[in-house]
């Protein structure tokens, strides 16, 4: 029972390190465009990117990007397609692009409803093939959605995507500029404009969320440092050692 006393007691202590040790901070960086914006419609109240690093695989450079667009009633009425881009990076998949083409984690009614491609958005004109014109990844709805008229302004939409630059790529961060488009579509299917604002520079999201512009979207994720695994691993390899050590006496 001593044995197990002092093993738990151990235990404890690594465990209680590990979580007193400091957290690696994932960098968020975000932008809103709307209102503000000469080509937001009336009834947008935002339409913001929101890039968030990922820590949890040795691969640098990746992120998670949030495009989320928030309207009201009234036309435009549907959002027919929505596109990034990063003026850092060329749209093609390889050197001085992306590693692979960004692809859909979640969308508003379902990824399968939403195909990704290298093209720009245009009036009239959907997201079709992969043209790599304008720099942009576009992420074109499909018939599924309202009869081919995409999701409805009206509520919360949220594009969630998974971007790996490539690693010749500089890496985001504040100031790095970066573009949203939409497609729009009135109630009758006719041309409801473009939500088309100039490249604009990412705003850095520290822990508490500061400045206020990314309150709304700045949602820090943390992981356990490499330094506080390995204290961790060794802690349990050292309890378990002594342990069998006191066992084979």
């Amino acid at each position: 029972m001593k044995t197990l006393s002092k093993l738990i007691g151990l235990f404890t202590v690594v465990v209680t390190v590990v979580a007193l040790a400091p957290a690696a901070e994932a960098a968020s960086f975000t932008f809103n465009f709307c209102p503000g914006d000469g080509s937001c419609p009336a009834n947008l109240t935002e339409a913001r990117l929101t890039f968030t690093e990922i820590l949890a695989t040795s691969d640098a450079n990746d992120y998670i990007l949030d495009l989320q667009i928030v309207g009201g009633p009234g036309d435009p009425t549907f959002i027919d397609q929505v596109s990034f881009s990063i003026n850092v990076a060329d749209n093609v998949t390889g050197t001085g692009g992306y590693e692979v083409k960004p692809w859909l984690l979640s969308a508003p009614g379902g990824v399968a409803n939403w195909t990704v491609l290298y093209d720009n958005v245009n009036n009239g004109s959907g997201c079709s093939s992969d043209t790599h014109n304008g720099k942009e990844v576009c992420a074109q709805s499909g018939v599924a959605l309202n009869a081919g008229m995409g999701v409805l302004t009206d509520g919360t939409n949220l594009w969630e995507f998974s971007v790996d630059l490539a690693d010749d790529v500089g890496a985001l961060g504040a100031g790095s500029l970066v573009k949203l488009r939409a497609g729009l579509l009135n109630l009758d299917g006719s041309n409801g404009g473009v939500l088309s604002p100039d490249a604009t520079g990412l705003v850095s999201c520290t822990e508490n969320c500061e400045p206020q512009s990314c309150r709304e979207n700045c949602d820090p994720q943390t992981v356990p440092e490499p330094a506080s695994l390995a204290l961790f691993g060794s802690g349990l390899l050292l309890a378990t050692r002594g342990h069998n050590r006191r066992r084979n006496r």
